[in-house]
């Protein structure tokens, strides 16, 4: 009786601290790669259900292991919710059993230091493993369930084989997911992974030509026009320029990549996948973002609010086109503080306004590359938040 006091107390240990949550996802996203596509605030939410409920039963049973009861409909939810964004049963397993595994092993270390026999340990893994058991069982019949009920209609075939079709299937997959191979479809992916609320920016993202359902986690849509601007403007939309069926794999590749880089900057509304070319390039070589900060950014402090506010003012100059109007009207400030802060950059990392040698366009991409890497090594302040001042206290040029 007293090792179960033990073991209880230490599972309630585990449960209130937020680094065994943590850990467990980090362990599911690591060996499940659909699992780790899928936004950490979706993984965080089923993975803390399935703690919660498999602790709760330790805690307050007396060792009999009478099993989950009704609380096993956790796993409903989340087997439910995996099907209908087509992650396959296999990664959902595999994720799960890789979180798993690695409570098991903290519960092991933290029992080390605890006074209890080898028994009693032994013990508590078979009941807590029994649990874990009945839980995987009831994710592998709800899931088999919801593909069994989604198989009965003509909607779940087309996007089954639209699934298929962009995970580079074979072409036969073009007709079956109900495309014309003699048009041309643009491809889009909303930054939205809950089913439920997915069905309801479906119809805006379906056409009569097309389809949308969830693919690898996320709504997606083949369609030969796109939805107004206005219809998704409060949720993130990337879109491609319209291609082939046959090229829709790689265009598919290249919008979860927009996608990604996309959620990193904030970004919402729609947007062309050709408009963050530069973002994708950045996010697949971060190393070399890395290295053109350190080389042209070593004067700056990440730490210092100004060093940031002038960086944040090259940045806007540069995708302005490098017209300090533009630059002012977009941050709010005189024309002559824009040009003040150029200076002062200038004169701390050696950028020149004028983009020397005529290649603007190359010297505009390095520039804001860097730039882009270094603020994100520091969460800055909102600009919003701040006075316009340089390093003495003064405030620029009078302007604010």
């Amino acid at each position: 009786m007293a090792g179960r006091t033990v073991l209880r107390r230490v599972v309630e240990q585990m449960r209130a601290d937020p680094r065994t949550l943590e850990g467990a996802v980090e362990a599911a996203r690591a060996k499940s790669p659909p699992v780790a596509a899928l936004p950490l605030h979706e993984v965080q939410r089923h993975i803390a259900g399935l703690l919660a409920v498999i602790s709760s039963a330790f805690i307050d049973s007396s060792g009999s292991g009478d099993g989950l009861g009704d609380d096993v409909e956790v796993a409903d939810r989340l087997a439910i919710d995996r099907a209908l964004q087509g992650i396959p049963l296999a990664a959902l397993l595999d994720g799960f059993q890789a979180g798993r595994r690695y409570v098991m092993l903290q519960l092991v270390e933290r029992a080390k230091g605890a006074e209890l026999s080898t028994d009693d340990l032994v013990d508590a893994l078979y009941e807590l493993d029994s649990y874990a058991n009945e839980m995987q069982n009831r994710l592998i019949h709800s899931y088999r369930e919801t593909e069994l009920s989604l198989a009965r209609t003509t909607h779940s075939v087309r996007i089954e084989a639209l699934r298929a079709l962009l995970n580079d299937g074979p072409a036969a997959h073009i007709a079956e997911a109900g495309l014309d191979g003699g048009r041309r479809y643009h491809c889009l992916i909303a930054d939205l992974s809950d089913p439920r609320r997915a069905q309801q920016l479906e119809a805006v993202l379906t056409a009569p030509d097309g389809l949308a359902g969830m693919v690898d986690g996320y709504l997606c849509g083949v369609t030969g026009r796109l939805p107004g601007a206005d219809a998704v403007a409060a949720i993130l939309v990337i879109a491609a320029p319209a291609v082939p069926p046959g090229q829709l794999a790689g265009t598919y590749r290249l919008c979860r990549a927009a996608l990604v880089s996309a959620r990193r900057r904030g970004l919402r509304g729609l947007l062309p996948v050709t408009d963050l070319a530069l973002a994708i390039a950045a996010d697949a070589y971060p190393g070399l973002g890395e290295m053109l900060a350190d080389d042209f950014l070593a004067r700056l402090e990440p730490a210092e609010e100004f060093h940031r506010l002038l960086a944040e003012t090259v940045l806007v100059y540069l995708s302005k086109g490098n017209r300090a109007d533009l630059t002012a009207a977009a941050l709010h400030v005189h024309p002559n503080t824009v040009k003040h802060r150029l200076r002062r950059f200038g004169e701390l990392t050696g950028f020149d306004a004028a983009a020397p040698g005529g290649d603007v366009l190359g010297y505009a991409m390095r520039w804001s590359w860097s730039l882009h890497t270094w603020l994100g090594r520091r969460s800055p302040p909102p600009i919003s938040s701040r006075t316009d001042q340089g390093e003495c206290g003064n405030t620029l040029y009078g302007y604010q």
